[in-house]
């Protein structure tokens, strides 16, 4: 085993993470993830409605279940959302946990899929606080939680937290876009 960091973006899905992947890899880190994934937006997406217009940054799914994942991306930056964490094998972590308030995702996933958001949304406080924990009592995982909306309202603050990174804060800011936050629970319905 190598001695390179893997840096890992992670959360539960419509947290942000894909802009944080984007944001993180225009700031220096390389990127792993499979350019195949942003079919998605042609397929769920419309001439008005893109799901995630600057791309979503994932693997395939056999891809998460190697038996050595995620050790074949070392030193490189990779998307792992909550459900994945799991299987990593031992290696050494520095993990961003994007957190955003379960009405905004449960909205967000429901416009990009058309249906009703997953069960396991119902158990979104306890899912991430298991996450979290598990992910606080590995040895070789460094984690910073972040929450989406703060990442869209002051983002070099937020990207300070990750100085220890290597990047380029100030490319990284750049890259943050407000107006792409569709879902903002100010502005919501709320159960609508």
């Amino acid at each position: 085993m190598s001695n390179k960091t893997t840096y890992i973006v992670s959360g539960y899905m419509r947290t942000g993470t894909s802009m944080m992947m984007k944001a993180l890899e225009a700031g220096g880190l390389e990127a792993a993830f499979n350019p195949s994934r942003n079919e998605m937006n042609k397929e769920f997406g419309d001439k008005d409605y893109k799901p995630n217009v600057g791309g979503f940054y994932e693997l395939e799914r056999r891809e998460y279940n190697q038996p050595n994942f995620p050790r074949m991306y070392e030193g490189k930056l990779l998307k792992c959302l909550w459900g994945g964490l799991t299987k990593f094998v031992v290696g050494d972590y520095k993990v961003v946990f994007m957190k955003r308030d379960p009405e905004e995702i449960r909205q967000s996933y429901e416009a990009f899929f058309g249906g009703q958001a997953p069960p396991s949304l119902k158990r979104y406080d306890e899912i991430m606080k298991e996450s979290i924990a598990m992910l606080l009592n590995r040895k070789d995982t460094q984690l910073i939680i972040l929450n989406y909306r703060d990442v869209l309202e002051n983002p070099r603050k937020e990207f300070e937290k990750l100085k220890d990174w290597s990047i380029d804060i100030e490319k990284c800011v750049e890259v943050v876009s407000p107006e792409l936050c569709r879902f903002k629970i100010e502005e919501l319905t709320v159960g609508i």
